[in-house]
């Protein structure tokens, strides 16, 4: 088992080395903000955080070990299946005939590991990133709104904490709530996944073999289990390989574009998407 350089707890995700145990729920809260109330921690609100990586990206994990310690949050990283370890077997018995290279089979792989890892070990929910994102300086305080008020949620449920390809939910900015019912999720950089939707998807995967990449399977999955999606109010995560910090391993038009027009193009879409209006996905308010 691979030591987390991270956080200093295992690498997950072996289908060899599945762990049933439930991580204890944490009641102390230290610390507060200058107005005297209680700071938001991620890791009381979540069971598990789980970063899919892989071991030759030194930058995003360089990039993920900072992130993750600017808000102080312990996770676990999803190293396993990288694309030089994925048996003929493996893929032969996951996946059926596509357009997919081994690249998008991996981070298949990972996202499944992710879901494993929340049905065997009965967490209740966990949060899932990938290893370029960019975390808003209050993401753990709107995580701990979302999270609040998906506790009353019937499950299952899947929370979408980005703004994707600069795709916003019709009307959210309106919403009273944080969390907004409805809408295809764009990408599957930041995530919130309950137990039941984790059961649910390794129930389908022994039944079916996988043809999409990790976004699209979810989207497709979820809708043929009754899984709904829901998307924040107010974003709180962009993608690294989106808004230029880092080159795209897995999209070859958006790697040959460059990181300076992809800065360039993500913040233009930004305010024009989401200040003047532009590129929505209708809601369950729509």
């Amino acid at each position: 088992m691979t030591p987390n350089p991270g956080a200093g707890t295992p690498a997950a995700g072996s289908p060899a080395n599945p762990q049933s145990h439930a991580r204890p729920k944490r009641t102390a809260n230290n610390g507060g903000d200058s107005r005297g109330r209680a700071k938001a921690r991620v890791n009381d609100v979540v069971d598990a955080v789980l970063v899919v990586s892989v071991r030759s990206f030194q930058d995003r994990i360089a990039h993920m070990r900072a992130e993750m310690a600017r808000f102080g949050i312990e996770f676990e990283w999803i190293f396993d299946f990288d694309p030089d370890s994925i048996t003929p077997e493996l893929l032969e018995r996951t996946f059926a005939p596509s357009d997919m290279r081994l690249p998008h089979q991996s981070a298949v792989l990972k996202h499944i590991a992710t879901w494993r890892i929340c049905a065997e070990r009965k967490y209740r929910r966990v949060l899932v990133f990938e290893d370029d994102v960019v975390l808003a300086s209050n993401f753990p305080e709107v995580l701990a709104q979302a999270m609040s008020e998906a506790d009353a949620l019937r499950t299952p449920y899947l929370v979408y904490l980005g703004c994707g390809h600069n795709r916003y939910a019709a009307g959210a900015s309106d919403s009273p709530t944080m969390l907004v019912a409805g809408g295809s999720l764009p990408a599957a950089e930041a995530i919130v996944i309950d137990h039941e939707s984790a059961v649910m998807r390794m129930a389908w995967l022994e039944k079916h073999k996988v043809t999409r990449p990790p976004d699209w399977l979810l989207r497709e999955v979820d809708v043929e289990l009754g899984i709904p999606h829901y998307w924040l109010r107010e974003p709180v995560v962009e993608q690294g390989s989106m808004n230029g910090k880092f080159a795209s391993v897995l999209d070859e038009k958006r790697r040959g574009r460059g990181r300076l027009y992809a800065w360039l193009r993500f913040r233009w879409d930004r305010w024009r998407h989401r200040a003047v209006g532009g590129r929505t996905v209708p809601t369950d308010r729509n």
